[in-house]
């Protein structure tokens, strides 16, 4: 077992150490002296990735990788005790750095929000300005370094690091982490023939001065950013990198200006990957708006449903409680032999149950995308109806209900059992508020015309003498659900305002000292109406 697991740690820490060289060895441009400082240290960031991701690779070979690199590719141009004193020290910063980062929990390795990328670029600085110092303090110190080059090397060896990084940490991060990887589309292609292009502009223009049109980079590498969040910025930034290095060797050769390139460098890779941060930040932020939405609208639909079962015991208790005293009433006469009562009892009942079910009807056909029956409706004829109906509920709480049709009142169209609905409603409610301060008294119905400059509208006003309704209520717009009851749910007044609204009207409140006045108000649609009579 040990045996295998040190197999294991040997071919992680190999191929660590060859992908190590082979980075160095393409990015040995440009250098300064021969203390191996280049414009940019991508293998660097190969170390501080797989330190932060594995396990499998041991910390000496992250120690010992310069050493290995700088003796495969250039013989240990330093010596070799300052080549391996320098790879245990730079290696042990980026090692710690990995550590500490992982550790406390400093970012998602996924890099989806603008706070992973500032700290994952904070760490990186401090990792460094401490390799950069202590690795240039080693050289001055063992003699390497002229006068005065002290402040050049490690300045160059600072921002080579922190590109490095910046170019492959956050790119081996995402694509060890991320599931699923964003599929690339159609405009990924014409994203990376721009950005090619724009680097054979920056250096193939010859009339511009040195990294003048530099600014056209950022061009397809925020339109990458904004299409693949960080992902394909890192993929950006890496092309980028590259072509820049590139370009500048065949364009100005030996001294391309590498303070000015590294700059550059590094402004647009932090542009990148924070362009590309605030667009999934963006897209999290919009996902998560839709699933709380979503939740809302469950919600919602949920407390709709409750409301609709509690409109419909609303509506339909009374005439269940009528059916079971009929019930009652003609088993008891019945029983006593009094034919004559019973069959009357069961024609009350029987008419009950066909209001119960023209209720359900109702309701179901108003849900249901708002859908009413139109019919020319006689409003004296349906108001006397509904008298009846409600006589014996309202004499049982000293309650008289008065009824008032101008005489000659044409013929209007309109649901005839919504309205008749939406009056018990608004009748019950007005006696529910009588009864509930001990008042007793008179309700009134009354219809009326609506004086309107655009359409001709008539009103059918409940008038009760209650308490009225308290000033918090909106009368302009009733909240829906609302009740002027200790125990009431609103629903009555609710269901008319729906009734109303489903007519093309409106429901409008009104309170005084002497009580509450409800309004339905609705268009006059019969096209036969006595315009004089409307005018009159």
């Amino acid at each position: 077992m040990k045996a295998e697991q040190l197999k294991r740690t040997l071919t992680a820490g190999s191929a660590f150490l060859a992908a190590y060289v082979l980075l160095d060895l393409v990015s040995y441009v440009k250098p300064y002296g021969s203390f191996g400082v280049t414009p940019w240290n991508p293998q660097v960031g190969l170390s501080m990735a797989l330190a932060y991701l594995s396990s499998l690779v041991a910390p000496p070979f992250f120690l010992m990788a310069q050493f290995v690199a700088n003796y495969a590719l250039r013989s240990g141009p330093m010596g070799f005790w300052l080549e391996l004193s320098t790879s245990l020290l730079s290696g042990a910063v980026f090692l710690s750095a990995s550590i500490a980062l992982r550790r406390m929990n400093l970012i998602d390795p996924r890099l989806h929000s603008i706070r992973d990328v500032f700290n994952l670029l904070l760490v990186i600085l401090a990792a460094a300005v401490v390799d950069a110092i202590l690795f240039t303090s080693i050289l001055a110190l063992a003699g390497e370094l002229a006068r005065g080059d002290f402040g050049h090397v490690a300045r160059r060896l600072f921002i080579g690091d922190v590109i490095g990084c910046l170019t492959i940490t956050p790119l081996l991060l995402i694509a060890a982490t991320q599931r699923p990887w964003p599929t690339p589309r159609l405009d990924a292609l014409f994203q990376i023939v721009a950005l090619i292009a724009a680097l054979f502009i920056v250096f193939g223009y010859q009339q511009a001065t040195a990294f003048q049109l530099f600014y056209l980079l950022f061009l397809p590498l925020l339109w990458i950013a904004l299409s693949y969040g960080t992902a394909g910025a890192a993929i950006a930034i890496l092309i980028i990198q590259a072509g820049l290095l590139i370009g500048a060797d065949f364009r100005f050769g030996t001294d391309p200006g590498l303070t000015v390139l590294q700059v550059l460098m590094f402004a647009l890779a932090l542009t990148g990957l924070l362009v590309g941060a605030i667009f999934i930040e963006r897209e999290n932020a919009a996902t998560r708006i839709r699933e709380q939405q979503s939740a809302l609208d469950r919600a919602l639909r949920t407390r709709a449903a409750g409301e609709v079962a509690a409109g419909i015991t609303h509506e339909i208790n009374q005439p269940l409680t009528a059916v079971r005293n009929y019930a009652t009433v003609a088993r008891s006469a019945l029983e006593n032999g009094q034919t004559e009562l019973a069959l009357e009892s069961l024609a009350k009942l029987n008419t009950q149950s066909d209001r119960v079910a023209n209720v359900l009807k109702s309701i179901r056909d108003l849900l249901h995308q708002g859908t009413i029956d139109i019919t020319p409706v006689s409003l004296d004829d349906l108001l006397r109806d509904f008298s009846e109906l409600m006589a014996a509920d309202l004499a049982s709480r000293s309650i008289t209900l008065r009824i008032t049709v101008p005489a000659g009142f044409p013929l209007v169209r309109i649901d005839r059992v919504q309205i008749a609905q939406a009056l018990h409603n608004l009748v019950n409610n007005a006696a529910d508020a009588m009864t509930g301060i001990g008042q007793h008294g008179v309700i009134f119905i009354v219809v009326s015309w609506v004086a309107a400059k655009t359409r001709p509208e008539f009103a059918i006003s409940v008038i009760d003498e209650g308490p009225g309704f308290p000033p918090s209520v909106n009368i302009e717009r009733p909240v829906p659900f609302i009740s002027t009851k200790s125990e009431g749910t609103g629903i009555g007044l609710s269901i008319a305002r729906t009734v109303a609204e489903a007519h093309g009207g409106r429901l409008t409140i009104s309170s005084a000292a002497t009580g509450a006045c409800v309004r339905i108000i609705l268009p006059f649609k019969e096209a036969g109406y006595d315009e004089a009579y409307f005018h009159s």
